[in-house]
Parts: structure tokens; sequence; C-alpha cells
């Protein structure tokens, strides 16, 4: 009896451990996010895939930017270090919420329309250039803004 007790400790204290673990790395992963100046692919595809489900957490970056290439999202020949513009984002976004687009949208598929059409949908704040960068932190605004609409479309 004292043994099998010992033995759920231990594999409790072990659970508890491997998830405190899980939650320190994605925090440090948003950490280095918010810092980046340029959002870069990596990070980028990192937060939307986890936050629509489509990675598990524990992944990384760069095999996040990996999934995106695999899927047909981006161009194979991106880098996961490279950084991404606001219609490279705003197209990884509306592939994995599976936002569907207005006319030109639907017409031409793509990170100019993409962009347009979040801002159109008020998730992106400011201009909404395709080809301008964009920070980690603008990035986290834009995926949450995101994450409101598509939970008010609900």
């Amino acid at each position: 009896m004292r043994k099998k007790l010992c033995a759920h400790l231990f594999f409790g204290i072990l659970f508890i451990l491997s998830i405190s673990h899980l939650y320190a790395q994605s925090n440090e992963t948003l950490d280095r996010f918010l810092a980046q100046e340029r959002a870069v692919l990596g990070y980028s595809a990192y937060m939307v895939l986890t936050a629509a489900d489509e990675l598990p957490e524990e992944s990384s970056p760069q095999e996040a930017a990996m999934a995106v290439s695999r899927i047909g999202w981006m161009d194979t020949s991106t880098a996961s270090n490279d950084p991404i513009s606001l219609g490279e984002y705003s197209y990884l976004l509306m592939k994995a919420f599976d936002i569907r687009g207005g006319l030109m949208y639907t017409l031409f598929p793509g990170p100019r329309y993409a962009a347009r059409e979040l801002k159109y949908l008020q998730c992106i704040p400011g201009k909404s250039t395709p080809g301008r960068s964009i920070s980690g932190t603008d990035a986290v605004q834009i995926l949450g803004r995101v994450l409101e609409w598509k939970e008010d479309r609900s």
C-alpha cells in the first residue's frame, strides 16, 4: 500500500513538473515574439497555428514555419527567421482561421487582399499596406483581434 502511494505521489509530481515546463516554454516563446522589432515567420506561424489548434504548444517556431510551408500557405524558400510582412501575416491568419474574404479575396486569395480584408474587419489598426513590416507586439494585437472577431461570429 505504501509503495503504491509513493509511486502515485512520484508520478503526480513528475506530471506537474512536466506541465509547468510546457507553460514556461510557451511563455518564453511569447516573450521572444513580443521583443521582436520585425516579426519573423517562425514565431508568427507558431503563434497563429497554436492559437488555431493546428500545432501543439510544445512545437518550436522552426517546426511551425515548416508546417506552414508544407501546407502551402507560404513560400517554401522562406526561412523561419525571415521577416514577415503584414500581408503575409494576414494571409496566414485568414487561412489558419478559415476566414472567408470578400469578392477580391475570393477571386485573388493572397497577402494583398488578406490584409485589406482584415482591415475591413477592424482587426488591423492603422494602415493596411500589405508590404509593411510588423513588430511582434503588432502581430499579437492583430491575432487577438482576429480571435475576438471569430468568437463574436460563433
